[in-house]
């Protein structure tokens, strides 16, 4: 019993294990689905304001870009901690921003969504010279807003020219700027967590529920098999005793028919007696001083075993070379117990085959009612009795195959149940080995 509750609650623990593991798993993906259909809400949103701010953009500002080109040129820093010749900087940035953070606020209405948007140049390229104008990680913010961003996601960059030609008159010549620009805006959720998190705090207290009322119902049934162990281990004592009690009047009868003048009656009771303390010596699991069966001490026993169930037909086929194992005591326990149960269970016919030669081997197959699939790996338990109807009006302990196992384990050999059609064949391989 110790080793099903342990091997029950390997199971258990394994499979829960599973279930956290895929409970956790679909919580992950539903945050993911959530997190990524908010950052979609929130792109239209961004979509829509960029759309807004750009029609602010006109030639004029160009102009005041390109002129801020001129200066990065010349080496004037823009947009930089400690700003040099402020008043050269271009100065729209403010008003942009304010722009943003009202046309913003107004796009993102009452969906409680917190958006941090920027749009920027991160790259000037003087086509003429052929140098990057602006410093290595830093980019010329045209407008953002207050709340900044920390993993910012793009919504559309672009890559356009300006080209300008303005004329020197001091130098006679023709200034020619040709300006690659790239740019790029972008935005983030800031609080998509927060908002994924109240969507799936429900599927996440149903999955806690879930694993906590599995728990408990396991907890329960432990319990009930705790108890259950209990009333067997006390029913296993009430029987051990009362196998105990009945040693003294098997032995008071053993003396009463050995003083019996009927010879037909002795030898029935003494059959009987016989099978009794069999019962009660499996139950105390005693073992006696045997003797090696031989090919003649069997064919005896089979010839018994005809007169004692003569309304079953046996069909016996003995193959015996040499025994160097196999004790005549536990030959007949086997036997008796097996053709006993064969009987009970509603046999006709009984086949026994017994083969002696390189190893022993022992098959006794019957027509009876037989045993249930899902019940095999049950029956050699001790007092263990397959719960159906057909065997209600059968008597038994349960200790018959319980005793063909423990022998069999004896001599570290194999029992095989084969349920058929019709009845059941038991196979048992021992060692043949002095």
């Amino acid at each position: 019993m110790n080793r099903k509750r342990n091997i029950t609650m390997i199971l258990f623990t394994f499979s829960l294990v599973i279930l956290v593991v895929l409970q956790g798993y679909y919580i992950y993906n539903s945050y993911r689905l959530e997190e990524k259909e908010l950052n979609r809400q929130a792109r239209i949103i961004a979509d829509k304001t960029l759309e807004t701010m750009e029609k602010y953009e006109n030639e004029t500002n160009e102009e005041k870009l390109v002129g801020d080109f001129d200066r990065l040129k010349k080496g004037i820093t823009i947009q930089k901690e400690q700003i040099l010749h402020p008043e050269r900087i271009y100065s729209s940035e403010k008003l942009y921003n304010q722009k943003l953070e009202k046309t913003l606020k107004d796009n993102i209405g009452d969906s409680g969504f917190e958006i941090a948007m920027k749009s920027e140049i991160y790259s000037i390229l003087d086509e003429v010279q052929k140098k990057e104008l602006l410093p290595t990680n830093r980019s010329l913010i045209l407008y953002q807003t207050v709340k900044k961003m920390s993993k910012p996601l793009t919504i559309n960059e672009g890559k356009w020219s300006s080209r300008q030609t303005r004329e020197n008159t001091d130098l006679k010549l023709d200034e020619k700027n040709y300006y690659l620009v790239k740019s790029k805006s972008s935005f983030q959720l800031l609080n998509v967590k927060i908002l994924v998190l109240k969507k799936i705090i429900p599927l996440i207290i149903i999955s806690l529920l879930i694993v906590i009322l599995i728990v408990i119902l396991f907890r329960n049934s432990i319990k009930n098999l705790n108890r259950q162990e209990k009333k067997i281990s006390q029913l296993h004592t009430t029987i051990d005793s009362i196998a105990h009690e009945l040693n003294t009047p098997i032995t008071t009868l053993k003396f009463s028919i050995a003083q019996s003048s009927d010879s037909e009656t002795k030898t029935l009771l003494e059959r009987q007696i016989k099978r009794l303390e069999t019962i009660v010596s499996s139950i105390h699991n005693n073992d006696s001083n045997d003797i090696l069966i031989d090919k003649k001490e069997i064919e005896n026993y089979f010839s018994e075993i005809k007169k004692s169930f003569d309304k079953i037909d046996f069909k016996i086929k003995i193959d015996f070379t040499e025994n160097k194992s196999l004790f005549q005591n536990d030959f007949k326990q086997i036997m008796d117990n097996l053709i006993d149960n064969s009987s009970k269970y509603g046999a006709k016919e009984i086949q026994v085959l017994i083969k002696v030669n390189k190893s022993i081997e022992m098959e006794v197959s019957d027509d009876g009612i037989g045993i249930p699939k899902e019940e095999k790996q049950n029956i050699f338990d001790k007092y263990y009795r397959i719960t159906r109807d057909e065997n209600l009006h059968v008597n038994g302990l349960g200790v018959g195959l319980f005793l063909v196992k423990k022998i069999v384990d004896k001599y570290k050999g194999d029992i095989e149940v084969n349920p058929k059609k019709k009845g059941v064949s038991f196979k048992i391989m021992i060692p043949n080995e002095a």
